[in-house]
């Protein structure tokens, strides 16, 4: 999934694209490559998903103007 891109036609280091999986009640973002506080490359991060859930309700109830 493109979460966020500069116009560009082409993927590139422009843009930024995650897989997006869900394991039980785990969603996972994977093929990130981005530094950690501690400047270890970050390639993955985990969300319970009753957490991820919420935020996505909590984002469209924004973008609706709840």
């Amino acid at each position: 999934m493109e979460v966020a891109a500069q116009q560009q036609p082409e993927p590139g280091p422009d843009r930024l694209t995650v897989r997006i999986q869900l394991r039980g009640g785990t969603v996972i973002w994977s093929d990130l490559m981005y530094p950690g506080p501690d400047g270890r490359v970050i390639e993955e991060v985990r969300f319970s998903l009753e957490q991820y859930m919420g935020e996505i309700e909590r984002a469209y109830a924004v973008s609706e103007g709840c």
